[in-house]
């Protein structure tokens, strides 16, 4: 008995670990988001990014986010390929649009 219920905490301990390391994996989206809004604080500070500019990149962020949200109410909470593929493209052109911003 006591046997099994060590191997159930072990199991749970795993699990629970796996899960957290997912979200704080540096190359989760939740990073990528947090690096990004990083980027254009920092433009924002130098003043390589303009509010405009700052207003546009946000308003792009939201609606990225809004539909990851969707995609995962709609898929049982996870994302199939396609939707990540597709949600990657637009994280890769918000990057190369941040990218342009604070070097302009």
């Amino acid at each position: 008995m006591k046997k099994t219920q060590a191997v159930l905490a072990v199991v749970l301990a795993f699990t629970f670990a796996g899960a957290s390391f997912a979200e704080d994996h540096p190359m989760s989206p939740k990073h990528r988001l947090h690096r990004q809004h990083a980027r254009i604080e920092q433009g924002v500070r130098n003043g390589s990014v303009t509010p405009r500019e700052h207003a546009q990149l946000a308003k792009e962020g939201h609606h990225i986010n809004r539909e990851r949200r969707q995609d995962l109410k709609k898929d049982g909470g996870k994302l199939t390929q396609s939707d990540r593929s597709r949600l990657e493209q637009q994280e890769n052109q918000r990057s190369q649009q941040i990218n342009q911003d604070k070097h302009n």
